[in-house]
């Protein structure tokens, strides 16, 4: 369906392409409809998405900047970070709190008192049954152990995953159904989920959907290149000149891309001849 300015390995590739696929959920959850439709049938209660920023970036100071999948703010205030990963290959708790903990300091105002920090919600969504416990959707509370009261501090994290499909209750049946449409390119469900298969029907089977597909696949071939040389540059391998260069940059344009990425620049004089990554 695409025009052949793209190559057939980039037409080939979004061909595969299903909504766990970072590139593919990026486009999907551009559309705020459809982002309150997912965080709706994973809380189990209607929520209005004021705002959606998918694939955000936000900078740490003191450490690693965080790439979120997607990010919103409801008309609560609340923020709520889903993100999906279909490898089992970290902690990912770990990383689930790594993340919430950034979006909390970036999101909370210098001087705001403790009872007003910015209340988050992850979402993290795995093809794999995270837990191995037999459960599509796992709620991880705050309980002190003394006395089994489940406490609140503004943060939440739910755990979905596509392994597990449970009919038993309402909540367990909706969110199998959903994941249904993440792991089965082909099936939509207009009747449940009309603004995911809406959305997700014109990435997969129309010519304008593919071509905007293909378009977000070149360019994170490209971020993945610019990347590699930012941390070439950060460990020392590569003079920022050299690896400015390489990315068709100006030194100056280079060490701001590098900065907004969170990357930090030696201060020392870095060894020459480590090997380039080719795009």
């Amino acid at each position: 369906m695409a025009k052949r300015r793209f190559s057939d390995e980039t037409v080939a590739r979004v061909r595969r392409l299903i909504p766990f696929d970072d590139v593919m959920f990026q486009k999907i959850c551009e559309n705020k409809a459809t982002c309150q439709e997912i965080i709706s049938t994973v809380l189990g209660e209607p929520v209005r998405v004021l705002e959606v920023v998918p694939q955000d970036s936000i900078g740490n100071l003191q450490g690693r900047s965080v790439r979120l999948d997607c990010l919103c703010r409801l008309k609560d205030g609340v923020y709520v970070n889903v993100e999906v990963q279909k490898a089992d290959d970290d902690d990912h708790e770990a990383r689930v709190r790594y993340n919430a903990s950034v979006i909390t300091a970036n999101k909370t105002p210098k001087n705001t008192r403790f009872k007003d920090v910015a209340r988050v919600i992850v979402v993290y969504i795995t093809k794999f049954d995270i837990f191995r416990s037999g459960f599509p959707i796992y709620h991880v509370d705050r309980v002190i152990r003394e006395t089994k009261e489940v406490r609140s501090d503004g943060f939440a994290e739910i755990y979905v995953n596509a392994a597990v499909k449970k009919y038993d209750d309402k909540l367990n049946a909706n969110v199998s159904e959903l994941m249904d449409l993440f792991t089965d390119r082909e099936k939509l469900n207009p009747e449940k989920f009309p603004e995911f298969s809406k959305r997700k029907n014109v990435f997969v089977n129309t010519e304008k959907g593919e071509a905007k597909m293909c378009e977000v696949v070149e360019q994170f071939a490209k971020e993945r290149v610019l990347n590699m040389l930012f941390e070439c540059v950060q460990d020392g391998g590569l003079t920022i000149s050299f690896a400015a260069k390489k990315a068709n940059l100006s030194p100056d344009e280079f060490k701001e891309q590098m900065r907004l990425k969170g990357f930090t620049a030696p201060q020392r004089t870095p060894r020459r001849g480590r090997a380039i990554p080719k795009e």
